[in-house]
């Protein structure tokens, strides 16, 4: 495969400086993701401000669990685009197309079952997550609608995966732009212009989604080989799905730990009321869009070491973890100085309501101490993925929510913290996961994870 012709929009990071490779790539990884988490920000503030602050707050009551069951979706995405860099890396164009064709069929079907199951279960966890009933009819309306999607993100971000993998991040970022102008566009026409309240705000996301789905599986079957050939037969390869699976399952189980723990936290912030709710709403789509700046960092990074380790060039994934250290450290002391001096400013774009503004504005500043250790996990996890070793971020993860959950309740129940334990506790939790995470790079068990066998 390394002396066929270069197929346009896919990049060899197994050569050149890692440097320069990951900045290249992440760039617009990160501005495709950025833009991705403003449309959601965007999207909650014309439901704040054009239908209500309590609307706003059942929207964020349904998040978290909207991210919960699609966790185990995300997880197979995660282990289609590992599977895909190591086989490219190793110069194997079967496995490539492997790769994809049993992915395909994994992720799809996982996000059908989890379609089902959110349909079922959306009112029970709820009103187990304690939702005030002012809040519980909007936040089933908005789950059950943006989660009828879930198919069409599934199959979008998975295509995404792919197309990372082999070094293209430049086309999901355009495809991101797109949809996300489209679902503001349509944002404005279901809640401002036709008032569907949160109904029109969800069904806005769902078709924006769709079309981005489209658009994506279009671009890879007309320029890449890889998909073209990966479907001119449909029979599975149960060697291939028991690797997908293998990769799949800790990577959902990952996901699964930290959006569980995102709704457990839900659960103890209901407790204080509408206010707080609201809060930590904004804050936590703030934060959200944070963790994707430091995800399209990571997914360089995943890229780089997959195609590297792929190749048996252990030292040069080491190199580019060095660098995405210091590319990790930049970013965060700018956007720790942001919000500690235009919190509020940027808090009071999500929401009218002044309460919630300062509380909000608060938490992100508690939060913002701690960017750093955000980076550092996200690194350091797609690092370890990339190089196959899956198993140990989902043990880290498992951490992190446990300590989280943990140091939430005791935090919040001592008077001294009170609410502010809500967000001290997020911060904390992220340290403890970046320090484990670090003794894992370092030990150097990640170098026996390879999943493939190299050619020659």
């Amino acid at each position: 495969m390394r002396g066929e012709k270069r197929v346009a929009g896919i990049s060899d990071m197994t050569k050149g400086s890692p440097t320069k490779l990951l900045l290249r790539f992440a760039a617009p990884a990160i501005v495709g993701n950025m833009v991705e988490q403003l449309y959601i920000l965007a999207d909650r503030a014309i439901v704040g401000r054009y239908v209500g602050a309590d609307a706003f707050s059942a929207v964020g009551a349904g998040g978290a669990l909207i991210f919960l069951f699609m966790s185990l979706s995300i997880g197979t995405q995660t282990g289609i685009g590992i599977l895909t860099a190591q086989y490219y890396g190793a110069g194997d164009r079967e496995g490539v197309e492997g790769a994809i064709r049993n992915g395909a069929y994994v992720v799809l079907s996982e996000a059908a079952f989890m379609t089902v199951l959110a349909f079922l279960l959306t009112e029970p966890l709820l009103g187990l997550l304690g939702t005030p009933p002012a809040l519980m009819g909007d936040a089933a309306v908005y789950m059950k609608v943006y989660l009828a999607g879930q198919i069409s993100i599934a199959a979008c971000f998975s295509t995404f995966q792919v197309l990372r993998a082999l070094g293209n991040s430049r086309v999901p970022m355009l495809i991101v732009v797109f949809s996300s102008v489209c679902n503001i566009v349509l944002d404005l026409l279901f809640v401002v212009w036709f008032p569907m309240g949160v109904f029109g705000a969800a069904l806005a996301s769902t078709l924006s989604q769709t079309l981005a789905a489209l658009l994506c599986l279009i671009y890879a079957f007309r320029a890449l080989p890889y998909f073209k050939e990966a479907f001119r037969s449909l029979r599975p390869d149960c060697r291939m799905l028991g690797k997908t699976i293998r990769l799949s399952l800790p990577a959902g189980a990952q996901n699964l730990f930290v959006y569980g723990s995102g709704s457990a936290l839900q659960w103890v912030v209901n407790s204080f009321g509408v206010t707080a709710i609201g809060a930590f709403t904004a804050t936590s789509q703030t934060e959200s869009l944070i963790r994707h700046v430091y995800l399209g960092i990571g997914s360089a990074v995943a890229a780089f070491t997959g195609q590297n380790v792929g190749a048996g060039n252990l030292e040069r994934a080491r190199e580019g973890a060095a660098s995405a250290a210091k590319i990790t450290l930049g970013v965060s002391a700018g956007l720790t100085a942001f919000f500690w001096i235009f919190g509020e400013a940027f808090m009071g774009l999500l929401v009218d309501d002044q309460e919630m503004v300062s509380l909000a504005a608060a938490g992100i500043r508690i939060t913002g101490s701690f960017f750093l250790a955000m980076g550092a996990v996200q690194a350091l996890h797609h690092f370890l993925g990339g190089a196959g070793d899956t198993v140990y971020p989902m043990k880290n993860s498992a951490v992190e929510a446990v300590s989280r959950i943990g140091l939430a309740l005791v935090l919040t129940g001592n008077s001294a913290a009170g609410v502010w334990g809500i967000w001290i506790t997020g911060g904390l939790s992220w340290t403890l996961a970046a320090v484990l995470s670090f003794r894992r790079y370092v030990t150097g068990e990640w170098r026996e994870k390879g999943l493939v066998e190299r050619n020659g």
